[in-house]
């Protein structure tokens, strides 16, 4: 004999009301915690993109180390200016060789550098140019942080320190400085000009507006603000 589940029998589905008010719960707390993940995930490549600037400087000073001073780059690829400083960045073509140097990716050659193939850098190997090095070739080899930028690398030959790029200021015993864009990829530093863009002063002329030096002060502000958010081997990373 079939029995009947009188109190199953009598309950019913969710109305489209209360569906509707469940989906704007979810949705809802979806809104809250969204901006909480993506700044745990933030902060944990700035941690990342901030250790990766460390062990460039840190594998640079270990091979001047090892070869009694001698400078892990290409001389011949790589134009110092006035000041004896060479501006370099991770990307293919642009680093004199020394990301194939310290990894120890270095080809074979009269002119290598490398001669143990000892690897002072140990970045991860990408199959995208992001988050890692990058490329089949010493000749293609690139450097990119986790929002897919190269890093930009200051080098001095002489052992008084490298100038900071952003404020003109000799690092003092830094032979070194790397430095990446951060999260917003803004605030790179002009490597080869007297002074840095956001401490130029306008030209000398006729007075300006209130308008224009507005304009002017507010474009220095949002510089400046840039800038502050790069991150440095040689600086405390800024808080987010």
């Amino acid at each position: 004999m079939k029995r009947t589940d009188h109190a199953l029998a009598g309950r019913s589905g969710f109305t489209l009301i209360e569906l509707i008010v469940v989906i704007a719960i979810l949705a809802a707390l979806a809104g809250i915690s969204y901006p909480a993940i993506m700044s745990t995930q933030n902060s944990a490549r700035i941690s990342a993109s901030s250790k990766t600037c460390m062990d460039i400087v840190s594998g640079f000073a270990s091979f001047k180390q090892d070869y009694n001073g001698i400078l892990p780059i290409y001389t011949r690829e790589a134009k110092p200016n006035r000041d004896d400083q060479i501006y370099l960045s991770t990307l293919p073509g642009k680093n004199a060789g020394m990301l194939g140097i310290l990894t120890g990716y270095e080809g074979e050659g009269e002119e290598k550098l490398n001669r143990n193939s000892q690897a002072y850098l140990n970045p991860n190997k990408v199959e995208n140019p992001r988050d890692g090095l990058y490329g089949e070739t010493p000749d293609e080899l690139g450097l990119y942080d986790p929002w897919g930028n190269p890093y930009y690398i200051v080098v001095c030959e002489m052992d008084d320190g490298c100038i900071d790029p952003f404020t003109n200021k000799r690092r003092r015993r830094e032979n070194c400085l790397v430095y990446g864009l951060g999260p917003d990829g803004e605030g790179i530093a002009p490597p080869h000009s007297d002074k840095p863009a956001h401490r130029k002063k306008g030209a000398k002329g006729g007075k300006k507006s209130k308008a224009e030096l507005r304009a002017a002060r507010e474009a220095a502000e949002e510089e400046e603000e840039a800038i502050q958010d790069n991150i440095y081997s040689w600086k405390k990373t800024a808080k987010k």
